[in-house]
């Protein structure tokens, strides 16, 4: 979609998946401070001993995770890596790994890299995306090896309860199974909500992958440094495979992503404050269209809108919202089976913006009047 809209003026772009905010200026000046004093060399493999302390400190304190610098925690260059890795330290060919859908593309791709298949275990818009213990029994097999999840969603932003974290976990004790938890989207919630770390519930600390970064909360996707933790016998085989992709993380970006996590934090509250005055404003144009099914998002910035009752193809329906109005969205079907018929549409682009983009969208579905 994004090729699509290339050379065309007066474009809205709600197909974004990064902030449009600047990187904070005490991380930035941490990172100058670092080139300058010639912090510009390798770091050891982990990334830097201080960074993976503070990290350590933040997953304590904030997840409770309990995650030895030495031995749980790597560094990686974005949550990017910890993906890919993952898939092809844990999956062997012919292996099965379960992705809950909607879900975030990559790691269906990298599932396929690893020679694994993917088996999509769907949830329900009209049951909140729910996990259902039933439609988990009727995926597994003796292939299983894992579970991807993002929480928040990427691209619906939900945010899963506590009781379907522990229905996911006695599910994978029960068939031991490895579980990938992406928490990127973490710090960016709504309405006082504190999402549940699915690795501090009780028996998972060895069989779960947290990972998480500076992307999304900072506004650091450029710098690309993330991290995960993982039990000792998953973090030597993810460590190992880290170490021959990209050797070590970015020096100077590891000082940055320091910074950003002993530094003040007021910069988040201030961010996810915007979020939720953006997000307003796109609920409040929604709730303004006929025919148009939306679970309100509870965390990240993305809405995921069914607008099926208009056009069966949600690809199709994105491509001529596009020619005919001017507004760039992300199809669906990009997202999963579950994603049929819905557009993941950003609000992390301005208020301005999102007012222009909806009134616009709004406009062309009186065609269908």
């Amino acid at each position: 979609m994004l090729e699509l809209s290339v050379g065309m003026k007066n474009v809205v772009h709600f197909e974004q998946g990064e902030p449009d905010f600047a990187t904070p200026g005490h991380i930035v000046d941490a990172a100058v401070e670092a080139a300058e004093k010639g912090f510009t060399h390798y770091t050891p493999i982990d990334g830097m001993l201080e960074l993976r302390q503070a990290i350590s400190e933040k997953l304590r304190k904030d997840n409770g995770i309990e995650a030895d610098p030495q031995t749980n925690l790597t560094v990686t260059s974005g949550s990017q890596e910890a993906m890919l890795i993952a898939a092809l330290g844990l999956l062997n060919r012919g292996d099965e790994a379960m992705i809950l859908d909607p879900y975030y593309p990559a790691v269906y791709e990298d599932t396929l890299l690893a020679e694994a298949k993917p088996v999509l275990v769907p949830l329900d818009a009209d049951k909140h995306y729910a996990i259902d213990q039933e439609v988990l029994d009727a995926k597994v097999s003796k292939k299983t090896r894992m579970i991807w999840m993002c929480n928040p969603s990427n691209p619906t932003g939900h945010v899963f309860s506590a009781n379907d974290l522990r229905v996911l976990a006695d599910f994978a004790k029960r068939h031991d199974l490895i579980v990938f938890a992406d928490e990127i989207y973490e710090k960016i919630v709504y309405d006082g909500l504190k999402p549940v770390s699915i690795g501090a519930l009780p028996g998972m600390e060895e069989r779960t992958v947290t990972v998480n970064g500076f992307s999304k909360s900072y506004a650091m996707t450029g710098w690309r440094i993330g991290y995960f933790a993982a039990g000792n016998k998953l973090s030597h085989v993810l460590r190992n495979l880290h170490y021959y992709a990209v050797l070590c993380p970015n020096s100077i970006s590891q000082k940055a992503a320091l910074e950003a996590l002993t530094g003040p934090q007021d910069c988040i509250q201030t961010m996810v404050a915007e979020y939720a005055r953006r997000r307003k404003l796109m609920m409040d144009a929604l709730s303004q269209m006929e025919s148009v099914a939306y679970e309100e998002p509870n965390g990240a910035f993305y809405v995921f809108p069914d607008f099926s009752q208009y056009d069966a193809s949600d690809e199709a329906f994105a491509s001529d919202l596009l020619k005919k109005v001017g507004v760039v969205t992300a199809p669906g079907s990009g997202f999963g089976t579950s994603g049929k018929g819905h557009l993941r549409i950003s609000f992390s682009i301005s208020y301005d913006q999102i007012k222009n983009g909806m009134q616009r969208i709004k406009h062309y579905l009186t065609q269908y009047s």
